[in-house]
């Protein structure tokens, strides 16, 4: 069985009257206690309506009903293993023609778990059994869970990434993940009542490929009331933190600090993804005196850790679209953390620096470019990028996404 969590006497799933609120289902494939995008948006709608969380995997939101979807069985037809496998295949060779209806269907008949707990006819059943006015959906593979579910609730979904150019640069992805996305893209979307981004260039990228445009929505923490830390003079401390993921090649990184002077040191703040990739960060980083792996701390206190640091660093070569595009949550923890800022020229990421002009951008994605950039940076520079990301901070936070926020749902369930 799945598991029940909730904070309140009544359990999560109160008969409608009890409150004269808008009631919202907020759907996560992560927990959404340690997702940023999520865990604000549950924050900033909480005190309005009445929230529920579905999570996928386990889920620990403080003061609202969360229902998960851990231990959630989905079984099989009773077919051989050959058969089965064949048929499989066989779905996949039909969305890999662009028949991707006809593939979902037959992946539906074999209750293929290939899009997580929606295939769970328990999970269906739990969520249908109360009505809700909205339903929001923060990944892509729950839209079909939350059409199921919705009966007469308006539908948000928030595109955080490209799904369908999530992991292009692997040859598995692209053959076994890369149809589904596509087909969900183009089943779901159009029916949605309002979609959300990150960027002004992945909203554009939806509304050429799917022909809807979503509304954007940037990825901002929580105002803090920091200063800069003080800046040394022969002393640069930099700070990189997140997912340690083979597509973010965070090897650059520790490569480019074999090209900077002797002032610069490297913390790499780190969440493991894969076992080897791990490994091999943690064989490169042995001996480098000016790089270590430090241990995460919980994402509500990233912000005011970094903040004793100098320079925010983010190097990713723009290997897939996704990553071409992408405008992450570090960039603008960075900021209000107060540091200066030092990047490639990612397209949205660069937009954000130089509008700002809180930091480097080097003229391309090689280590010793932006290694050079830096070993430019004297303590006069480096503390007027760190004065202006204490002016950015003021505006680039939290408060300015949760009231768009609330207005979109306000303009989508009133309240």
């Amino acid at each position: 069985m799945y598991r029940i969590l909730t904070d309140h006497e009544d359990g999560p799933f109160k008969e409608r009257g009890v409150s004269q609120s808008k009631s919202i289902l907020i759907m996560c494939a992560l927990d959404p206690g340690r997702d940023p995008r999520p865990s604000r948006m549950i924050r900033c709608l909480k005190d309005d309506y009445s929230i529920t969380v579905f999570a996928a995997k386990e889920a620990s939101v403080e003061g609202v009903e969360t229902v998960s979807a851990v231990g959630a069985k989905t079984p099989r037809r009773g077919l051989g293993r050959i058969v089965r496998a064949g048929l499989v295949m066989f779905g996949l060779a039909l969305a890999h023609l662009h028949l991707y209806r006809l593939a979902y269907s037959l992946w539906s008949y074999l209750r293929v778990p290939l899009t997580g707990p929606m295939d769970s006819p328990e999970v269906k059943a739990r969520l249908l059994e109360r009505d809700f006015d909205l339903v929001i959906s923060h990944d892509l593979v729950l839209l079909p869970l939350a059409f199921i579910v919705r009966k007469g609730a308006k539908v948000l979904f928030d595109a955080r990434e490209l799904y369908q150019y999530q992991r292009e640069d692997d040859l598995m992805w692209r053959m076994l993940r890369q149809p589904i996305y596509r087909y969900l893209c183009v089943r779901y979307l159009s029916r949605c009542d309002e979609i959300t981004t990150v960027s002004e260039s992945i909203a554009e990228e939806y509304h050429r490929a799917y022909g809807k445009k979503p509304e954007v929505v940037l990825s901002l923490p929580e105002r803090h009331e920091l200063v800069p830390s003080p800046v040394q003079e022969e002393k640069i401390r930099m700070i990189h933190h997140g997912a340690a993921a083979v597509p973010r090649r965070i090897e650059q990184m520790i490569e480019l600090m074999d090209y900077v002077d002797g002032r610069f040191s490297l913390d790499l703040m780190l969440i493991p993804e894969t076992r080897a990739y791990w490994n091999r960060l943690v064989a490169m980083v042995d001996g480098k005196s000016k790089v270590r792996i430090i241990p995460p701390v919980p994402m509500q206190e990233i912000v005011q850790f970094v903040n004793r640091y100098d320079v925010g660093l983010f190097l990713c070569k723009p290997t897939t679209r996704n990553l071409e595009l992408m405008l992450p949550n570090k960039l603008f923890e960075f900021i209000q953390a107060r540091l200066a800022v030092a990047i490639g020229p990612s397209v949205e990421m660069r937009k954000i620096v130089e509008k700002y002009d809180c930091g480097i951008v080097a003229p391309d994605f090689e280590p010793q470019s932006l290694a050079k950039a830096l070993n430019a940076l004297n303590p006069k520079k480096l503390r007027y990028y760190k004065q202006q990301a204490h002016k950015a901070a003021m505006e680039l936070n939290a408060e300015a996404s949760a009231q768009e926020v609330r207005e979109i749902v306000s303009n989508l369930i009133g309240g």
